[in-house]
């Protein structure tokens, strides 16, 4: 049972006996299984190990088992800790899951209990997998609502009414500044700016160029449409 090297397990049992036979049986498959004897030998033992697994008898000296379970769920809510009762204690064990533990077991007296561990074990473990899991997917889909939102924040900073000079087309900035448009929009948006001159601009300025120079580009649209022609006849063919 290789994975189960792995596991580390706090067992609080004040019956020496009884430690010493569940570390023996766990130890035989592959757990490493620590004893605290009290409730408040367990709590420092669990805050200065590394544990996967807590499990806790009720009838303690120092704390017992629910004022254990109280204050773990309070450090680590997550934290798998499975409630060990005496025979005839299924309340204790109902209050135990109202205080956050995982799981429960009633002691019988032939330790048939000591059987059913090993599946209890790896039952509260694995819903201590799947619960990390839920919590690490609602943090990543929190972290995408946020990007999400810092996204649409940048987009909406152009939204609305822009003050505009109806002669140079300067913006006005919250500031009371005036910018060139293109350094505005720059300034508020991912967009970056090449320089060209229109037609009619064409004309107005440099109107001793611009019949050669629309002749040129009429010139350069109709090679284009001429190439993409004949690649789509070759691609037919």
């Amino acid at each position: 049972m290789e994975e189960n090297k792995a596991i580390r397990i706090l067992y609080m049992e004040d019956d020496a006996g009884l430690a010493r036979l569940f570390q023996k049986r766990l130890g035989r498959l592959g757990y490493k299984v620590d004893i605290a004897h009290d409730g408040n030998e367990g709590l420092e033992m669990y805050r200065q190990g590394n544990y996967d697994i807590v499990l806790v008898d009720h009838n303690m000296p120092g704390r017992d088992g629910l004022q254990v379970i109280q204050v773990l769920k309070e450090e680590d809510e997550l934290l798998p800790v499975v409630m060990i009762t005496g025979s005839g204690s299924e309340q204790i064990a109902v209050k135990a899951m109202k205080l956050g533990a995982s799981d429960y077991l009633v002691k019988d007296t032939d330790g048939g209990y000591l059987q059913l561990l090993p599946t209890v074990i790896e039952k509260v473990l694995q819903q201590r997998r799947l619960a990390e899991e839920k919590r690490r997917a609602e943090e990543e889909k929190e972290r995408l609502i946020k990007e999400l939102q810092e996204a649409l924040a940048e987009v909406k900073k152009l939204s609305g009414l822009l003050p505009i000079c109806s002669v140079c087309k300067r913006i006005r900035t919250d500031d009371g500044y005036w910018q060139q448009v293109e350094q505005y929009i720059s300034e508020h948006s991912e967009a970056d700016f090449t320089h060209s001159i229109c037609p009619d601009c064409m004309r107005k300025l440099y109107p001793e160029f611009a019949d050669e120079i629309e002749a040129a580009e009429q010139e350069e649209e109709l090679t284009e449409v001429k190439v993409s022609k004949e690649l789509l006849e070759r691609h037919e063919s």
